[in-house]
């Protein structure tokens, strides 16, 4: 597994939020930006559960985003967890990432 870099500022994530395509999935939102290098982000809000819950959440998104990590096109991915992330298995889970990124035309 290879080290892919972190979004970590502020103008970044603004650029994303506002030019950046989105694809909701089930228990996931999606969001990317084309870029020369690979960037991603996780990120489960409050609504997600307790702090033990959005830690499993940004766990498990990790995992599949790194799954998935030769197949995609360089750019800044940012990936959001929804409340019902928890609900799924880890093979849905991957199943909507992958169909997600297959939207956005960044899956090869």
């Amino acid at each position: 597994m290879s080290r892919i870099k972190s979004i970590c500022d502020e103008k970044d994530f603004s650029k994303l939020y506002k030019q950046g395509k989105r694809w909701y999935c089930e228990g996931i939102n999606v969001i990317f930006l084309e870029a020369n290098e690979l960037k991603m982000s996780v990120i489960a809000s409050k609504k997600v559960g307790r702090a033990v819950d959005r830690n499993r959440a940004k766990r498990l998104m990790r995992e599949a985003f790194f799954k998935v990590e030769n197949l995609i096109t360089r750019g800044y991915y940012v990936l959001i967890a929804k409340n019902d992330i928890l609900d799924l298995d880890f093979c849905q889970l991957e199943k909507n990432l992958k169909w997600g990124l297959r939207r956005l035309k960044c899956l090869a």
